[in-house]
């Protein structure tokens, strides 16, 4: 799901630059969502303090992977997805990182949380 806020920002950067970053960690966190017990597995896109949020409720990243999670593979990972997303969004002036603050995850699991150069917040 998306909030609201979410739905009223425009990102100013190529679709080609962007869109995978975002398919990228919505696949991923489809994955892991799909490995948690229980019928409600959630998703979501939100927008807060200038960054974009993908959050999950899944099992989010281990403690020890996350030195590791923007590398181009993680002991264990699935492949170089992550490394991927920070150098296309570094090319654009962008950056992403992991929250581990419990007060600013929007859901339980993995958060990610992406600051874009050029937001623009309708």
């Amino acid at each position: 799901s998306c909030t609201p806020e979410f739905r009223n920002i425009s990102i100013m950067d190529l679709q080609s630059r962007i869109f995978p970053v975002f398919i990228n960690i919505i696949n991923n966190s489809i994955y892991w969502v799909q490995r948690r017990e229980g019928n409600n597995k959630e998703i979501l896109l939100s927008f807060q303090d200038n960054e974009i949020y993908i959050s999950d409720d899944g099992p989010g990243v281990d403690v020890d992977d996350l030195g590791s999670l923007f590398t181009r593979k993680q002991k264990g990972g699935r492949g170089v997805g992550l490394y991927l997303c920070k150098q296309n969004l570094m090319a654009g002036g962008h950056s992403i990182r992991y929250e581990v603050r419990d007060t600013f995850k929007k859901l339980s699991g993995a958060n990610f949380a992406i600051a874009f150069k050029g937001l623009i917040n309708d």
